[in-house]
């Protein structure tokens, strides 16, 4: 589930931040971070202007967050929102901050060191990147408390003044010296006609962590919003945390259309003992494009005797030992085997609140009507050397 996800995450982050020479002095320093609960988060969301600019977003929160120490900076602790012109992938890390001004207020209350920040690639207002490509939900004097009081008040989003076009949505957990991003695992379309003609393809992955092995097939669930006519292209690759992914196509001009998906992917041998991600590129018959990248990896493993599992395969944990649950894969490698190119309308996906199955619903909302040992040890390495690595995916 998502919200098992975000847990872990934050733990995740909390352990690292107490393993962090110098940051553990602080009253918050081992404190994992709360991260933006979007559990119950629909896959496709249409913003229809003509109707509404404005936006109720909902989130909601694992926990209450409320406890600041006394060395914490003003603010501390708190939720804020962000929308973002292009998705990105697992090991495409945001800045972890947003003005070069926080920085150096948490300096100066003793967090941290400024000068081990890049106050290019590590501050969101300066980073290249994503320049031109955001814009705040929330202003950073409205960050939320972390409590269920402010989680059950949605988010009034004013889209007047973004691109029509689609976007992508994060909650954002500052509290210095580390701070935490919690990407909507959902997409947002904001159009000016409802017609889906008159605006550029959506789509978003839904699928959450899986084990396969190479003889099996992987579920990849998800949805889309385009006009006729458009079509999708489906990569893999693997898990990199110290270089760029190697995306290898492995399906492409598959029809889509509006609704939900479930298609298959079977891991070549190249995937065995990796930790794979997927990126899907939609085109419509105008040229206009989007790519939507897995919010989870597929650990894929070697397929050794009866078992189908290689406790040896690589991986810093073990992906064999999956606690008995369902991994979603095999027991419909029959049916989704069939050619990739099939009607995709008559397909469903799993809701983001579902077991990532296969079954469900395709989750879609408009606006006209308003873990495992692989995840955490993935999480972990990205902590440490995913923040001097930004670049645009290819």
């Amino acid at each position: 589930m998502i919200i098992e996800t975000s847990r872990l995450a934050a733990v995740v982050l909390g352990v690292t931040l107490a393993l962090v020479p110098g940051i553990a002095e602080a009253g918050n320093g081992a404190h994992p971070r709360t991260p933006v609960d979007w559990s119950d988060a629909p896959c496709m969301t249409i913003i229809d202007r003509s109707q509404d600019p404005v936006y109720a977003l909902s989130y909601a929160i694992p926990i209450e967050d409320t406890e600041v120490t006394a060395d914490e900076v003003v603010g501390s602790r708190t939720h804020q929102f962000f929308g973002f012109c292009r998705d990105r992938h697992l090991e495409d890390i945001l800045p972890g901050w947003i003005t070069e001004t926080e920085v150096t207020g948490a300096g100066a209350a003793g967090l941290g060191d400024p000068n081990g920040v890049d106050f290019e690639l590590e501050v969101l207002e300066n980073a290249p990147d994503w320049a031109g490509c955001w814009a705040r939900i929330t202003n950073d004097d409205e960050r939320r408390p972390i409590t269920f009081a402010a989680a059950a008040e949605p988010v009034m989003w004013d889209t007047s003044m973004l691109a029509a076009g689609t976007w992508s949505v994060e909650g954002y957990t500052y509290e210095p010296w580390f701070n935490l991003w919690s990407p909507h695992p959902g997409v947002f379309k904001i159009v000016d006609d409802p017609d889906p003609a008159a605006s550029p393809p959506a789509a978003a992955l839904t699928f959450f962590e899986q084990t396969v092995t190479i003889n099996e097939q992987a579920s990849i669930t998800g949805c889309v919003d385009a006009m006729a006519g458009s079509t999708m292209s489906l990569s893999w690759s693997n898990g990199n945390i110290n270089g760029a992914p190697n995306w290898e196509l492995f399906s492409a001009n598959i029809p889509a259309q509006r609704g939900s998906f479930d298609l298959p992917f079977a891991p070549p041998l190249a995937a065995a003992s990796n930790s794979v991600m997927i990126r899907l590129e939609i085109v419509d018959p105008m040229g206009r494009a989007w790519t939507a990248y897995s919010r989870h990896y597929i650990a894929v493993v070697d397929d050794i005797g009866e078992t189908g599992c290689d406790d040896d395969g690589g991986f810093v944990g073990n992906p064999c030992d999956d606690g008995g649950s369902d991994t979603g894969s095999g027991q419909e490698s029959e049916d989704t085997s069939a050619d990739t190119s099939a009607d995709l309308g008559s397909s469903t996906g799993p809701g983001l609140n579902d077991a990532g199955d296969g079954g469900g619903s395709c989750n879609c909302s408009t606006h006209e009507t308003p873990g495992s040992g692989l995840l955490f040890w993935s999480l972990l390495g990205l902590v440490f050397v995913g923040r001097g690595r930004r670049g645009r995916p290819s």
